[in-house]
Order: structure tokens, then C-alpha cells, then sequence
């Protein structure tokens, strides 16, 4: 089928950069861009009227955890004031012997509704870093039409708490090397499916989790499989000082020195180099080794925003020729606020407002998603790439004139102003109503799971603290009459 967007701002590709064109259009067939340009004289089948909105390259979402938002509740651990940049370890790490964290959400919904909230978003691609019950996801993947890079996690030690609340390292000797060949097999089974929207990756699960030898195992067989790696490093000062404390040398510093980093890795995050004000290290010119290595980073600003922390800074990995991508990483999986936020962090980092320019963020989360994942038919709208478009309506108050449709969507925008999602061809958000699922039925199982999560944290925490001592609501909550 031959389908027709027609009016609007067009956010088109030059072979090189993205262009604007006014009262543009974009026409696909099936799952393929044809053409891209300001008029078409052929046949459509049906057609999308894009006037006053802006006809966009779907997002590329390089790095997200598929779940709800409800342990995101602990995020702000009001206990605990040693995590340093770790403020994970508040939600996914339980104590030594209990059950996992995340032990009373539903599997099913949580993924279910990760993918949605990233669609949401404006993602067309998402990342799922270390997917849970992989298997079952790809089944998802194949109902609700995203495309999705995934794979199950592997580790040589597991984060635990001690009964005096100190983050450990345990060793995992159930996963490792065995966890590495399960991703292998993985991949071998599912690369590929859903008429290729699923894409299978390595993923290492954090560089202070895995031992030297398996990340050397797992540069050989990205090598030898053909599979692209993504790896959390260089993402709290817990794990900067451990790499220094064991090894000598920074993070980025011993991931180049034993030849991990090539141009098929996409390092979670990356924001503790050795010239980071919180680092104070300036025996090694991390960002310098980074670039030389081609490696991505996978920048999600709203994570550290929340725990005070940013990225120094944008302007600077852009400078040196770092690829940077962007990714929500936590709640809300809105890449389209995330590119306000990018922006901001890196005026805040740098001191200068002619820095983290609309055009800098835009490109990170199309361009800079592909060119991480090896791939020039996403991120982009031109004849022969895939048919991932996303439709923003620009006629919303918050908006007001529109000069310059991106700096407009950058400054003004979030995913709430999304009015199509099509994906692969396929279109799963129309007139901003949901078509791909029932997302009333959704919400309302999200909100039952999350029910669930906050009861049981009692039951994993390393002193029993419940959610009302690690996240007290803003303002008492009045007795009902």
C-alpha cells in the first residue's frame, strides 16, 4: 500500500544532514520511503494531512530499561545519601538472600507497557538494555509492532546490600561466560525476527559487574557473531573509583586499554571521564581515547538531572567527534523532552547559551541513534529508508508562531503533542489515539502492578524500609471522611 503525508514542515535527509522543507511531503510504500520532497503527482492509496504539523524521522531511544515506573518511586532514595551518581541501587538492588527487586510487578505488563511509553515518546527504535524474559519480549515486539533492539544481560557479580546497607559485589557464577553463551544462542534463534524489527545485541550489564575476562570474551564474540555491543560504564563514582581501586586505571581508560571499544559499542551514559568535576583525575585524557576508539555514548540527561549530576558536556564529546545518541534510560521515556533537557544541561555544563543547539539534540537522538547502531535506513526521511515517521502537531497553544519547526519541538514540545507513530510502515498512533492496543486496559494493569511493587519492598530492602520511609509523599495525604 501506498500511502501519501502531505502538508506541514518536512524534516527530510540531503545524503548527509537533515533539511527542511515547507509544505513538504513524504510518500512510502509498504515499509520503504519512496520519496521525499515538496510535491507527487502519483497515486495514493490513502493519505495523512500534515498541515500545520511537523513530519519527522521516528526517534531512536539508545537506551531504556522495559518495566513501569513504579520502582522509579525510590529513585530519590530518601535513606540512603552514598549511592553518588548509583541512585539505581534504590530500586533493582536488594539485599544479600532476598528475592529480586522487581519480584511482585507483572513481566508481561511491564514490558508491554515500556515499549508503549517509549512509542509514546517518539521512539520508533528502542533499546532495551539487558531485557528481561527476552524470549517472551520478542513475542511483544511481534504484537505491538516495534522495533526493538534486545537481549538478555550476563555478569561475573551481582550488586547486593549488606545488612548494614553497604552495596557489594557478589560473584555470579551462574551467569558469566554461561550468560555470554546464552546471549549468543539467543541471538542465533531471534536476530532478525518480526520481518527484521527485532535486532539482538550483547549486553554486558555494567563494566564494574563483569570481570576482565568475560568483557574480552565478549569483544570476541561480538567479533566472530557479527553482534553489536552495549555496555553501562563510565555512569557513577562508585564504579570510577572501583576501576581505579582494582585496576589503575579510569573506566574509559581500561575498556581502551583492552581493546573493547571499537565502533560497534554503545557505552550507557559515559559521563564519569577523568576530567569531570566530580572525578578530578587529570592523569588521562578519557574523552581523547573515546574518540579515537569510534565508540557511541547513549546520553539520557533526565536520570542525572534528577540526582543533580550532568554530562560535561555535549558540546565537548560533539568536538572531539563522539557519537552521541540519546535515550531516556528512566521514567518518562519522552525523547522529545530529553532533547530539551540535552540542550539545557549542556548551556548549564559550558556556561554559554550558544551551545546545545536544537540542530545538535535533534541530530543526537535520529543520526546519532542510527549511526550507533550501524544503521543508515532509521533516523532519517529519504527514499530507501525505512518507513519509521513520527507526526508532531504544532498547532497547540504552548507552541504559539512557529519560525523554526525543530528549535519549536526542542523548546516547546514533549510527547503529549505526538499525533502519528508509524513504525515499519505501520501505524500505531493516529490523531493521538492509540491503534496498535487498548490503552485504557493497559494503564489500568500498569497501575495494579505497580500497586503490587510498592508493597512488596519490604520484602528485598536491607532494612524492611517501606515506601513511605523511602519515598514519602510530598504532602500529607488527609484522612478520608
Amino acid at each position: 500500500m501506498r500511502t501519501l503525508i502531505r502538508g506541514g514542515w518536512v524534516v527530510g535527509f540531503d545524503g548527509s544532514s537533515h533539511q527542511l522543507l515547507r509544505d513538504g511531503i513524504v510518500v512510502f510504500e509498504d515499509n520503504t520511503i519512496v520519496e521525499v520532497g515538496h510535491r507527487f503527482d502519483g497515486q495514493a492509496d490513502h493519505t495523512i494531512d500534515a498541515h500545520g504539523m511537523l513530519v519527522m524521522p521516528g526517534l531512536v531511544n539508545t537506551h531504556l530499561h522495559l518495566g513501569t515506573n513504579a520502582p522509579h518511586a525510590f529513585f530519590l532514595d530518601e535513606t540512603k545519601a552514598d549511592y553518588f551518581g548509583a541512585n539505581f541501587y534504590a530500586y533493582s538492588v536488594p539485599r544479600r538472600g532476598a528475592a529480586e527487586a522487581r519480584a511482585g510487578a507483572r513481566a508481561d505488563v511491564e514490558q508491554l507497557y515500556g515499549i508503549w511509553a517509549a512509542i509514546r515518546g517518539g521512539a520508533t527504535t528502542i533499546l532495551d538494555i539487558g531485557s528481561r524474559n527476552a524470549a517472551e519480549l520478542v513475542r511483544v515486539v511481534g504484537e505491538v509492532g516495534a522495533r526493538v533492539y534486545l537481549g538478555p544481560a550476563f555478569k561475573s557479580y551481582s550488586y547486593v546490600f549488606d545488612e548494614k546497607g553497604r552495596i557489594q559485589w557478589d560473584d555470579d557464577p551462574g551467569s558469566g561466560e554461561a550468560g555470554l553463551q546464552r546471549a549468543i544462542t539467543f541471538a542465533g534463534e531471534h536476530d532478525g525476527a518480526h520481518q527484521g524489527r527485532v535486532r539482538c545485541m550483547l549486553y554486558p550489564a555494567q563494566l564494574d559487574t563483569c570481570s576482565i575476562e568475560l568483557l574480552k570474551a565478549t569483544r570476541h564474540a561480538a567479533d566472530e557473531h557479527g553482534l553489536r555491543i552495549s555496555l553501562h560504564a563510565a555512569m557513577n563514582l562508585i564504579e570510577l573509583q572501583r576501576m581505579l581501586r582494582e585496576h589503575g586505571r579510569t573506566s574509559l581508560q581500561l575498556l581502551s586499554e583492552i581493546g573493547f571499544l571499537r565502533d560497534d559499542v554503545l557505552l550507557g551514559h559515559c559521563v564519569f571521564h577523568a576530567h569531570h568535576s566530580w572525578a578530578h583525575y587529570p592523569y588521562v585524557d578519557d574523552l581523547r581515547l573515546l574518540a579515537d576508539s569510534g565508540a557511541s555514548v547513549a546520553h539520557a540527561p533526565y536520570k542525572y538531572a534528577k540526582v543533580g549530576l550532568m554530562l560535561e558536556s555535549l558540546e565537548r564529546y560533539r568536538q572531539l567527534g563522539i557519537n552521541v545518541a540519546l535515550g531516556t534510560d528512566t521514567f518518562p521515556q519522552d525523547l522529545i523532552s530529553e532533547m530539551r533537557l540535552a540542550g539545557l544541561m549542556c548551556r548549564f555544563a559550558e556556561g554559554s547559551f550558544r551551545v546545545g543547539r536544537a540542530r545538535d539534540v535533534f541530530d543526537a537522538a535520529t543520526l546519532g541513534g542510527a549511526r550507533a547502531l550501524g544503521r543508515d535506513d532509521l533516523g532519517r526521511l529519504c527514499a530507501g529508508a525505512r518507513a519509521d515517521i513520527v507526526v508532531v502537531d504544532l498547532r497547540a497553544a504552548h507552541f504559539g508562531a512557529v519560525h523554526d519547526p525543530i528549535r519549536s519541538l526542542v523548546e516547546y514540545g514533549s510527547g503529549s503533542d505526538i499525533d502519528t507513530v508509524i513504525v515499519d510502515g505501520r501505524t500505531l498512533i493516529s490523531g493521538r489515539r492509540a491503534v496498535a492496543l487498548d490503552e485504557t486496559s493497559l494503564l489500568k494493569k500498569v497501575q495494579e502492578s505497580g500497586e503490587r511493587t510498592w508493597a512488596s519492598v519490604g520484602e528485598w530492602r536491607w532494612n524492611g524500609a517501606s515506601i513511605d520511609d523511602i519515598a514519602p509523599m510530598s504532602y500529607p495525604v488527609a484522612p478520608s471522611d
